[in-house]
């Protein structure tokens, strides 16, 4: 378990703003987010590669009002996908948290193929369990794997640094934050 340990006396070679622990899909998008609004940003990844259970995965994300949901005249909305979720997880989630998600998911994947080169298809013939409608997208190779490749290209490109094989301990919060 990390600790988080305020103190605004103790120096270090080295402070960056904003530190993602983690380098999975995850880890990755919310770095380069970080990086677009103008911040510094580290990544620390405990593995000897960046990877996470994205990798293990098929990559899949779900996210309405897409592109590629136009082009394959697939109809969805934002309502829709809320519904679906709610009813999945038997409303046990944060209603406005979930619209939230939702109303920002196609938006996400089109600023990842816009500013990050990213490439993503709509998975058709296939309903992922609980989803009305074809709102799974996916890198074209389909694997996780390719999807984290990608993603760290698109990290390394605009000089976000991964620092890999780092077991986080402790968080040090200076005066800053």
């Amino acid at each position: 378990m990390s600790n988080v340990i305020n103190d605004s006396n103790i120096e270090f070679d080295v402070s960056v703003p904003v530190i993602v622990i983690g380098a999975g899909a995850a880890g990755l998008i919310a770095a380069l987010a970080t990086h677009d609004s103008g911040t510094q940003v580290l990544i620390l990844e405990r593995d000897s590669s960046p990877s996470g259970s994205t990798a293990l995965s098929s990559g899949l994300i779900p996210a309405c009002n897409t592109r590629w949901q136009n082009v394959a005249k697939v109809v969805d909305d934002i309502p829709s996908f809320v519904s679906d979720i709610q009813s999945k997880n038997k409303k046990q989630a944060n209603e406005k948290l979930v619209k939230k998600v939702c109303s920002i998911s196609g938006k996400v994947l089109h600023w990842l193929v816009d500013r990050h080169d990213q490439k993503f298809d709509l998975v058709e013939g296939f309903l992922y369990p609980g989803h009305s409608v074809c709102r799974m997208h996916c890198h074209p190779k389909r694997t996780g794997k390719a999807l984290i490749d990608n993603l760290v290209t698109a990290v390394e490109k605009i000089g976000i640094d991964i620092i890999t094989s780092a077991i986080v301990t402790d968080i040090y919060v200076g005066k800053n934050f």
